[in-house]
């Protein structure tokens, strides 16, 4: 991952507080394969779009809805109910804390990547979630996937994590 985006977590976790991780910036915690341009993640409280203005993060129109740019110039995307389903409480509780240099930086545990990549189901999460599974598969804690997925979810993962993990 280039290091520009892992100081732009460090700077949005520090001017933000209690945020996570997901998406792509994620994935690349947990396997360093993934190329992206933009930032995915939960914040604990309500989007305060004044206080993103003050802090200089700009709206951005997209065909597809709204995003922000960071003050840096980084396309920001910010969920604040949930993430392919997954509370958005549950992602906030869960989450794994790693540290770039002196900085403490949270993602989504993973379980729970592991899990929104399944149900989000397009090629590039398809490709995420098989190199999440063949490097960790063995790790993953199915009693915490359990809150979180149904039976028909959880025997699936079980079954491709078995063969991906081998």
């Amino acid at each position: 991952m280039p290091l520009n985006l892992e100081h732009e977590a460090a700077k949005i976790t520090e001017e933000l507080g209690s945020v996570v991780f997901v998406g792509a910036f994620a994935v690349n915690h947990y396997s360093k394969y993934r190329t992206t341009r933009d930032i995915d993640l939960v914040i604990a409280s309500p989007l305060d779009e004044r206080k993103l203005i003050a802090l200089g993060y700009t709206k951005w129109e997209q065909p597809r809805g709204l995003s922000w740019l960071s003050p840096r110039g980084i396309k920001v995307d910010f969920y604040t109910r949930d993430v392919g389903g997954i509370p958005a409480d549950w992602i906030l509780e869960k989450a794994v804390e790693f540290r770039i240099g002196k900085n403490a930086i949270r993602v989504i545990c993973l379980e729970g990547l592991i899990l929104a990549k399944h149900r989000a189901g397009r090629t590039t999460d398809v490709d995420d979630l098989r190199q999440l599974l063949t490097v960790h598969g063995g790790a993953i804690k199915w009693d915490v996937m359990a809150e979180i997925a149904d039976n028909h979810e959880m025997t699936e993962l079980k079954q491709v994590s078995a063969v991906l993990s081998r």
